[in-house]
């Protein structure tokens, strides 16, 4: 653990304090509590460990790896009877730091601090955060691995999840021959976590992999619907339980692209936007081989079938289609596919922004959008006119409104207002706050709190800082070092 001489706790999350840890806002002032949220002392009861596990790392096997900066600290059950997995980043060195240091800087964890709430609050499965500490320690970094070595000020983040548990965990142990490490394993995070699977039931690993398998198909089609595109898919960073954590490298698409890849170390692009869903088809069947050594033929056989079945899967569950319309009407026929895609290839040619044209086709009125005729506010419907085949759309569009529509032009307004976000975590929000930060004003970070924790609805204070106006022309190129 890290003993931090000078730190300060700067951001919390209120909605973890209250919801999930059951603590008044007051706590937040106690020295001690504040220690402990930077790894300089132990909560009651508290025996940290760090998890180890592997991966394959852009598509090879990268052997043991584990949580090299990362401490568990315990298990909370809180009031409602949920319980979580406390665990600090950038606490310090850990039996797997490898040649690191354990240590996390401002960089890193102002990103995954507001990424991982932004994300919840849009409705995607995800890991938690409660603080954001900083310390005046020096930490050394190389951040886009040039030979140009920085001093950076190290951070510490308290972060929460049902569990840690990942495909790499199960990963390591199949490789080094520890099946029976593996079954216990796999039947406590079955107990624990999957409890509509029965614990004597023969088939328990087939159905646990057909469950992850269906809940990972819906998560990626949950992070396209919002356009966040990880950046390091690796087996060791895909959760167990199907959510979203070790945030890293991430970006929310600016214009509309296919081949988005946000991560400075990823030159060939295979964790582009486009190829998650190929990636989670990937990352499965290294699932699938991990648990092979448990399984009989028939159940290997079952097990593999239901692989297959898996972009089929996918695609009924993408969430490409509420972006246009809503959850409960648009999706109920094929033509809604070509709508789609229409819509999409007028976005790529154009280089519409994504969040903000799905947000403005539910603020437009019909009548507007028919006319083609855009305020300057509706920015993102304007360049997307600018295409020859814009008008087409639209009547496409229209047509398709038209057979599924029984209410009126405001209440779609406002159906598709709560699904279509007018605020994400963008690239370049994130590294305005950054770099104030590392001034010591956490008057951004702190805004963007306020922000994403309302990311569907309009606030005075977040257009004046124009987050839902046109990025700045340096946004699109903006990418992330993996050194954190």
């Amino acid at each position: 653990m890290l003993f931090l001489h000078i730190f300060r706790l700067f951001c919390v999350f209120q909605d973890v304090l209250r919801n999930i840890l059951d603590l008044n806002e007051s706590v937040i002032q106690n020295e001690e509590f504040v220690r402990c949220v930077s790894g300089g002392k132990l909560f009651p009861g508290s025996v940290p460990l760090a998890h180890r596990y592997g991966g394959h790392q852009f598509g090879y096997w990268a052997g043991q790896l584990g949580d090299g900066r990362a401490h568990l600290l315990g298990e909370y059950t809180n009031r409602k009877g949920e319980r979580w997995e406390v665990q600090l980043k950038g606490s310090g060195k850990t039996p797997y730091s490898r040649s690191g240091d354990g240590r996390a800087v401002i960089r890193s964890s102002v990103r995954e601090f507001l990424c991982s709430e932004a994300m919840h609050f849009l409705g995607v499965p995800t890991s938690r955060a409660l603080s954001l500490v900083v310390s005046e320690e020096p930490v050394w970094r190389d951040p886009f691995y040039n030979g140009s070595v920085i001093k950076e000020r190290g951070a510490v983040v308290l972060r929460l999840a049902k569990s840690w548990f990942r495909i790499g965990s199960l990963e390591i142990l199949t490789r080094t021959g520890e099946l029976d490490v593996l079954r216990t394993l796999l039947d406590f995070v079955i107990k624990e976590h999957f409890k509509s699977i029965g614990t004597n039931d023969p088939d328990k690993y087939v159905v646990f992999f057909s469950r992850v398998l269906n809940e990972t198909a819906h998560l990626i089609a949950h992070w396209m619907s919002v356009g966040f595109a990880h950046g390091v898919c690796n087996t060791d960073n895909f959760s167990l339980l199907s959510i979203t954590f070790d945030y890293g490298p991430f970006g929310f698409m600016e214009s509309y692209d296919p081949n988005f890849v946000p991560n400075t170390s990823d030159d060939e692009g295979r964790y582009s936007i486009g190829a998650q869903a190929n990636v989670g088809l990937f990352n499965l069947q290294k699932l699938l081989e991990a648990l092979k050594p448990l399984l009989t033929s028939d159940q290997l056989s079952q097990s593999q079938q239901i692989l297959r079945e898996y972009p089929q899967i996918y695609h009924q569950r993408s969430h490409f289609t509420v972006s246009v319309v809503d959850f409960k009407e648009l999706g109920n026929e094929e033509k809604d596919s070509y709508v789609i895609a229409f819509l999409l290839k007028l976005m790529e040619d154009t280089g519409a922004d994504f969040t903000m044209t799905f947000r403005q086709l539910s603020e437009v009125t019909l009548s507007r959008l028919q006319k083609g005729s855009f305020a300057p506010s509706l920015w993102a419907l304007s360049d997307l006119s600018s295409h020859k085949h814009f008008r087409d759309w639209v009547q496409l569009y229209l047509q398709r409104l038209s057979r599924i529509m029984s209410d009126s032009d405001e209440e779609r307004q406002h159906r598709m207002q709560g699904v279509n976000p007018r605020y994400v975590l963008r690239n370049w929000m994130a590294e305005s706050a950054i770099r104030k930060a590392e001034k010591n004003d956490y008057s951004e970070v702190t805004l963007l709190q306020k922000t994403l924790m309302e990311p569907f609805m309009e606030q005075e204070e977040a257009e004046r800082a124009g987050y839902a106006s046109k990025p700045p022309s340096w946004a699109q190129q903006l990418r992330v070092s993996c050194s954190s």
